[in-house]
Order: C-alpha cells, then structure tokens, then sequence
C-alpha cells in the first residue's frame, strides 16, 4: 500500500484557518508578558488557555495543542523533526488522519539586562523560526503555516517592519515567491492585523501568515 502523504492526508481548510487568526488576535489582545524576559513558551500557554475560552474558537471543529512532535508521516522510522508551539487539528470525523495547521512563535524586541535586542534575526532565519517551514520540517504535506510574534515592547509595527526588511534580505534563503517580502493579507477579507509571506518549495507553493501581538 503506497504511503504517499499526498494521497491520504487532506490539506486543514482555508476557511477554517480564517477563524484560527482571528482567534489568535482576538485572545493575544488579552496576552500581557508577566515579566521582561519571560520565555515564549510561558506567553504560548497562557495564550492557548485564551483561546480554550474563545467562543468562536469553541464552536469550530478545531482543537489545539502545545509542544506536539512532528514527524514525516510520509516515511517509516523518522526522527522527530521538531516541537510545534501551537498545532490545530480539524476533525474531520472517523477519517484520519487529521488535517493540522502550525504556528511557531518567537518574542521580538525584548530588553534583557543586557540591553534591547530585536530578536529578528531569530524570528526569520534561525532554525526555530521560519526556517522550520522553509527546510519543510514543518511543512510536507502543508499549504499554510503561521509565524506569531510576541512584541516585547508593544510597537507591533516596528516588529513588523523589522521582519520585512530581513525577509528581503534573505528572499534567496527562504525561497521567497512574488512579492518577495510580507503583504497585508486577505484571509481575514480585508481587516488588518494579518501579513502574509509567499515562498516556492520543493513540494509546493507555501503561505506563511505572520501575526505580531504586542504583550
């Protein structure tokens, strides 16, 4: 029997990742760092208690998870290819696997005693950022994906901006499609708070959808 991922595993719908966003930026508006330099995944736990009470969310055929393993279900005896910060599943009843859509999170502009660092280089190209959907370590078998920033000192803006000035800088490396950086996106039909970045994979075409709370 073939074990070819594109033939068993169906794609998370683009309806459902819409009320996914808006979750995220309904409940992250409620997010607030409980110290400087607390750690994203602490922010990553309390905003998935967040969404838990979200009644839109509740009501959509969607649960969520923290810190789920991923692995290449297209081949036997993979290693782990690494921790999803947030992972979504859509039920799809009796027929599995389920559809899931992953969104990694990073903390940006954060002032440790040290002093202010942007962190945006970690965010785009380190290897737990973007990175992790460019290699397809995220991504086989994906259409979409999300990147959520924390932004430690709430300009949302400036994080943003920051992020796509390194996304141009590094089009090459992270196989950026036209436009080659991020563009206001049209998943939420036209309100704003969600960007998106387009990039050309081995596989597939691959959209990333970035988020920038500011907590």
């Amino acid at each position: 029997m073939s074990n070819d991922a594109a033939e068993w595993i169906p794609l998370f719908p683009e309806e459902e990742i819409h009320f996914i966003l808006a979750a995220v930026l309904r409940s992250g508006a409620r997010l607030k760092k409980s110290h400087e330099t607390e750690l994203e995944n602490d922010l990553s736990d309390r905003l998935r208690d967040l969404l838990d009470q979200d009644q839109d969310f509740r009501e959509r055929p969607v649960e969520i998870f923290r810190e789920i393993p991923l692995y290449d279900r297209r081949r036997a005896r993979q290693k782990q290819r690494g921790r999803a910060d947030l992972l979504f599943l859509f039920s799809t009843g009796a027929k599995k696997p389920w559809p899931c859509f992953v969104i990694e999170a990073k903390r940006l502009n954060v002032t440790f005693p040290s002093g202010w660092q942007s962190l945006v280089s970690e965010y785009v190209t380190g290897d737990q950022g973007m990175m992790c959907f460019i290699e397809e370590r995220y991504s086989t078998g994906l259409a979409n994906g999300g990147m959520l920033g924390y932004v430690f000192d709430g300009d949302a803006e400036r994080a943003l901006n920051s992020v796509h000035k390194l996304i141009e800088v590094n089009r090459e490396k992270l196989k950026c499609a036209k436009p080659l950086s991020l563009k206001q996106s049209s998943i939420l039909g036209g309100k704003p708070g969600v960007s998106e970045s387009i990039h050309s994979l081995a596989r597939n075409v691959f959209v990333i959808y970035h988020l920038f709370l500011p907590v």
